[in-house]
């Protein structure tokens, strides 16, 4: 092999001479002919094709035209050696037919097969194999032959093979025609459903077969494949076969590596969790420890020792990739106590031989075949392997083609719920798989899997809880689930202590990533998400960068855990005070960023020199910023940042931002001071800003005092010449800039948390502008960069723009004006949308030429061809209307005579226009029509065009009143007050929250005139009343939490009409209210609710009532109005309204008072 090229050249001459000789043969049809094709077929078969020497021109000539033709279907010798022509060309070259080729060689091999003897079958099935390999779609003319139950394969496999080799080809032959191929159509539906029974059949039947060993496990590796092609080709999962399927690929899934008979279950159930005592594991604590020994001792028992040692060099990098560091204190066993069975490290120092399995100290190079004696069993174990791999890959994509919520009630079979079940070698689960398959790639695969098992199962999740202790004769689902959540991490960490190969290690980590972002752990007992940090910690320094991809993954995800819990502050905290306050490393300092990269390492406990052998951090520094959580501490409480502890220590920066700053900024290369710098792979960098970036919004009170750490390094990252760096940054920024949005926004809140001031925010925003963003915004060829740091730009804040200069708020303006017409409908959309938030600011929304030229770019912006910039146009629109509404009834004339009817208008029929697009600008477009017409001046309803626009928008309203999006009625209810709609909307409509903004709205006109005459009046009123007894009658439960405010919602606007009530309207209202008694809802209004219109409307009654010119029935409808506002009976009105005023001063008295200082409030009740 010294001279492969030359070698190649010598079988290629060979080939070359035998195809010349071939084109030219000619059969004569006697016996020298026959003996001539035999001499040429062996010949061309004996030449070596493991590399490529063969043309698809040459090999599609050869077999199209002489194979084919040349050689008949009864001679078996002939056709066999044809058939190993064939697959060489097709299996071995990997050649791509024609399709008259492929049509051809395909109809020669199915007469051959139909007509050959048992013993030329293998070969004949073989070159099928090949020959339909990713070309399905090009052979639906045969699919009937090949795939009924008529054909040549279905009745092979069902029990009309006699030889052993002729059913696994059928089998392989059969997978191979379940590929789909891009591009191809596939099997018809029938076709599909017969191959999903045939593969169903022989799931359960071969591994309990008498077959020879090898052939068994090829079938069943060629059934899986052939189950996993269907599953992902077709998509579907039918109900009643999903059972039977999981059961055998379960049992699959441990062929090989297990001493307990094979028995394939007909089916598993979807079950609960099994009820297991969860407090057993307190009994013996030692137990678990004990029973994983022990499988691991029989399991290497079994095996005969290894004749071959294996390589030190391998071994010691292994070891040290994979083992934790020694030099940690006993806080782990004391913590491990509490977690009810989760020690790893504590019983790995001194008994770490009898944790690793047997194939954590054995090279990769002691799995080849090269081993004389071992040879055989080798090649076995390896195909053994393969199945497993394969029965993983096929659980793998049941799962996701699988509902989660089906899928969930299969847990029990694959994931123990409890330590004793996790340890018994009689119970296999994937983490059987995880912890002692000897092979890498079925570890890593049953890894993917759970991962996959795990994705989206949050909700499911929810209902975990492990915080109550007691113990009762029933274990409730969410104990058992709690149990489970436990288990899962227990046996986890202990296989990330055992793994040392660096694929699979990255997986694990991202299954363990995957875990953390679906537990609920404010209801678990503390502990798990420390040793989930403590142990990935120790991977940090990995040589293999995905690994510490992996790791960056999994501190994210610990990060983004909402609500906020305890725990994670002590986690993300540095553990120990610094010789260096951050009053004095990072404020006082010109460049924070370079603060980081001179402070003390034994603070952060990371080193970015590293050696790249060793996975470990040094003794000492495994794990700061790590402190165990104190008895006190729960995973149920969320942090008040106000405690003292969090607020002495959140003065200092935290390892988890120090070592993000070190991944994503360039690191000197040793210590000499040469100038050469080095930075890290991209994947890390990336993955660190986006640590920070949940770190940000999760938890900014603990990180607040490195702001100016975050700031310049965003300011530094701007500059990097990667767009996707510069977009994670303008990511973070947006984060950043929100979480100081909030800050400001809670400066009136007295709870004692320290936040920072309107200066401190103002500094920064200063720094900002003069930094990276305007260049960002005005020469950035990403647009995606540019569209989020339009976002950044939108968090300033009112009260932090108010204070910035005035060069730089007309920097702001301008930028986002322009930007209004990018290109980019991205950038567009964003900068349409700042534009939205800025037209609410006080200083803004009164200057009449910024408003104007906000509308005037918003009325471009609502004609552009995108949907999603129409929608954040619709939504600024409305914004903007509302500023004009807001203008008004601050009574700003000035603005109102300004600003230019022609414009209005402009926006009246944008509105209106809008409210015929997309539902998702309807439900703005609405509320925008209604706050112009609220908005219109006097002057402008004059003009014949606005009369016009005011008749088209009425009619819009009252279209998407009646139907539509809920949310687009909502905003329709309060756009504007069309009674009669209203009137059927508040009675008939099913959305009880579309019915109280009806009511809302009836209840709005501040005259009598705007209820029209008598008829309309009382058309209020009945429909009001029958809104009230509709409201009994619920058919959705999920409407039933806003009966009573709906009543009230109700019973306030006709208290509201009451007010406007005249002498004229009593009797018209005579009949309606003799009849209709609504005592008992005001009755119940009046206790739900402090309404200060009751009084009023009763004394405005009695007003009414002393006239002298009321009628008998005029006065008994005045009585009936007065009996449903009195309070109380004999209770004054003035004694109720001071009574009220007393209770409303009392309730503010008791806001004022400082609330009781604790470290601890509870999220759920």
């Amino acid at each position: 092999m010294a001279d492969e090229s030359g070698f190649s050249a010598v079988e290629r001459d060979r080939f070359e001479q035998c195809f010349k000789r071939f084109m030219k043969f000619t059969s004569q049809g006697d016996e020298m002919s026959r003996t001539n094709l035999n001499l040429l077929l062996d010949e061309i078969n004996s030449i070596d094709y493991s590399s490529k020497i063969v043309t698809e021109e040459e090999a599609n000539a050869l077999i199209q035209f002489k194979l084919c033709r040349l050689i008949p279907l009864h001679d078996e010798r002939l056709l066999v050696k044809v058939c190993q022509t064939v697959f060489n060309f097709t299996a071995r070259q990997q050649l791509n037919l024609t399709e008259s080729t492929l049509l051809a060689v395909t109809e020669y091999l199915v007469g051959g097969a139909q007509r050959c003897q048992p013993w030329a079958l293998p070969m004949i099935l073989q070159a099928l194999g090949a020959v339909v390999y990713e070309n399905v779609g090009l052979l639906t003319k045969f699919h009937d032959i090949l795939l009924s139950r008529r054909g040549i394969l279905i009745p092979l496999i069902e029990g009309g093979a006699t030889e052993e080799e002729v059913l696994r080809q059928a089998v392989q032959t059969l997978e191979n025609m379940t590929i789909k191929v891009s591009g191809q159509t596939y099997m018809e539906d029938r076709y599909a459903s017969l191959c999903f029974d045939i593969f169903m059949k022989l799931l359960h039947k071969i591994p309990t077969t008498r077959l020879e060993s090898m052939i068994q496990c090829k079938v069943m590796i060629c059934t899986l494949r052939g189950l996993q092609n269907l599953l992902a080709a077709t998509k579907i999962m039918p109900s009643e076969q999903l059972g039977p399927l999981l059961a055998g690929v379960r049992t699959s899934m441990f062929h090989g590596i297990s001493n307990i008979p094979v028995m394939v279950p007909e089916t598993l159930h979807p079950t609960p969790l099994s009820n297991v005592e969860p407090s057993s594991a307190d009994k013996t604590p030692t137990s678990p420890q004990k029973s994983q020994a022990e499988d691991n001792a029989k399991g290497q028992g079994n095996k005969k020792s290894k004749k071959r040692k294996p390589k030190k060099g391998k071994e010691q990098d292994g070891d040290q990739q994979g083992q934790p560091d020694h030099g940690q204190g006993q806080d782990d066993t004391k913590l491990s106590q509490a977690m009810n069975g989760l020690s790893v490290e504590g019983q790995v120092r001194g008994e770490q031989a009898v944790f690793r399995p047997a194939w954590a100290k054995i090279s990769s190079s002691e799995s080849d075949f090269s081993d004389t004696e071992g040879g055989q069993s080798s090649r076995y174990r390896s195909t053994c392997a393969k199945v497993r791999q394969c029965a993983l890959a096929c659980l793998h994509t049941v799962i996701k083609n699988t509902d989660k919520k089906v899928m969930f009630g299969y847990w029990s079979s694959f994931i123990p719920d409890s330590v004793t079940s996790g340890n018994s070698s009689q119970i296999q689960t994937l983490f059987t798989i995880i912890l002692k398959d000897p092979s890498p790639k079925c570890r890593m695969g049953a890894l993917a899997t759970l991962t996959a098992l795990l994705d989206g199962t949050k909700t499911f999740l929810a209902a975990a809880d492990d915080s109550d202790q007691s113990r009762t004769a029933f274990t409730a689902f969410s104990t058992v689930l709690g149990s489970t959540v436990h288990e899962l991490h227990r046996c986890l960490l202990l296989a990330l202590v055992s793994e040392n190969f660096p694929l699979t290690l990255t997986q694990l980590i991202k299954c363990l990533s995957t875990l953390i972002s679906n537990v609920p752990y404010q209801k678990m007992r503390p502990g798990l998400l420390s040793r989930v940090v403590k142990q990935v910690r120790n991977f940090l320094g990995h040589r293999d960068p995905n690994v510490r991809v992996a790791c960056l993954t999994c501190f994210g995800a610990v990060s983004a855990i909402q609500p906020p819990l305890m725990e994670v502050c002590h986690i993300i905290q540095p553990s120990r005070t610094t010789s260096l306050s951050l009053s004095s490393s990072t404020k006082d300092l010109p460049n924070p960023v370079t603060a980081i990269k001179t402070n003390d390492p034994v603070d952060s406990g990371f080193s970015s020199n590293q050696s790249p052998e060793s996975g470990n951090l040094e003794a000492g520094n495994v794990s700061p910023g790590l402190s165990t959580p104190s008895p006190g501490i729960s995973g149920t409480q969320t942090p008040v940042y106000a405690d003292p502890l969090l607020q002495s220590q959140a003065s200092q920066t935290s390892w988890l931002i120090k070592l993000c700053v070190k991944n994503i900024t360039p690191q000197p290369r040793g210590f000499g001071e040469n100038g050469e710098y080095y930075t890290e792979p991209l994947p890390v960098r990336l993955e660190s800003l986006q640590v920070l970036a949940h770190l940000t919004k999760g938890y900014f009170p603990i990180i607040r005092n490195s702001l100016p750490i975050l700031r310049d390094l965003t300011c530094k990252c701007f500059e990097d010449s990667d767009g996707v760096i510069r977009l994670h940054t303008s990511k973070l920024l947006d984060e950043l800039t929100q979480a100081l949005q909030k800050d400001i926004q809670a400066l009136d809140q007295s709870d004692g948390a320290q936040r920072l001031s309107s200066t401190e925010v103002h500094q920064f925003w200063d720094y900002i502008l003069n930094g990276p963003i305007p260049k960002i915004l005005q020469r950035e060829t990403h647009n995606p960069v540019k569209a989020v740091t339009c976002d950044c730009l939108s968090n300033i804040g009112a009260d932090v723009f108010n204070i910035i200069s005035m060069d730089k708020r007309i920097l702001c303006i301008t930028l986002i004006l322009g930007l209004t017409s990018d290109e980019d409908r991205v950038v567009r959309s964003s900068a349409v949308r700042t534009l939205g938030v800025y037209v609410l600011y006080t200083c803004l929304r009164e200057d009449v030429n910024f408003v104007a030229d906000a509308a005037n770019a918003i009325l471009t912006c609502m004609a552009d061809s995108s949907l999603n910039v129409r929608l954040k146009t619709a939504w600024s629109l409305a914004n903007l209307c509302d500023a004009l509404v807001l203008n008004k009834d601050d009574g700003d004339t000035e603005f109102m005579e300004d600003f230019s009817d022609l414009l209005l208008q402009k926006l009246f029929t944008t509105a209106t226009h809008a409210c015929q697009d997309n539902d998702k600008v309807k439900s703005n477009a609405v509320r925008a029509l209604g706050n112009i017409m609220r908005y219109l001046p006097t002057r402008s309803l004059a003009k014949i065009p606005f009369r016009t626009a005011v008749e088209d928008g009425v009619k819009a309203l009252v279209k998407n009143i009646s139907s539509g999006a809920m949310k687009v009625r909502w905003n329709a209810c309060y756009a504007k007050d069309i009674l009669i709609t209203l009137c059927s909307v508040v009675t008939d409509c099913k959305n009880f929250k579309v019915r109280i903004n009806a009511a809302l709205a009836l209840g709005s006109p501040a005259e009598r005139c705007h209820y029209g005459n008598q008829d309309l009046y009382l058309h209020v009123w009945e429909s009001l009343i029958k809104g009230l007894k509709t409201a009994e009658d619920i058919t959705d439960f999920a409407e039933y939490r806003y009966r009573d405010s709906l009543n009230d919602h109700i019973c306030s606007a006709i208290l509201h009409i009451i007010l406007l009530t005249t002498q004229e309207d009593l009797t018209t209202l005579s009949d309606l209210l003799t009849k209709e008694d609504i005592t008992v809802y005001f009755d119940r209004f009046k206790n739900s609710t402090k309404h200060k219109e009751l009084p009023q409307a009763e004394e405005q009654l009695r007003k009414l009532e002393s006239d002298g010119s009321l009628t008998e029935s005029e006065k008994s409808v005045v009585n009936i109005l007065i009996d449903l506002c009195r309070i109380e009976g004999n209770i004054h009105a003035r004694e109720y309204i001071r009574r009220l005023d007393k209770l409303e001063r009392s309730i503010d008295e008791d806001e004022e008072k400082e609330p009781e200082k604790t470290a601890f409030v509870q999220t759920y009740d």
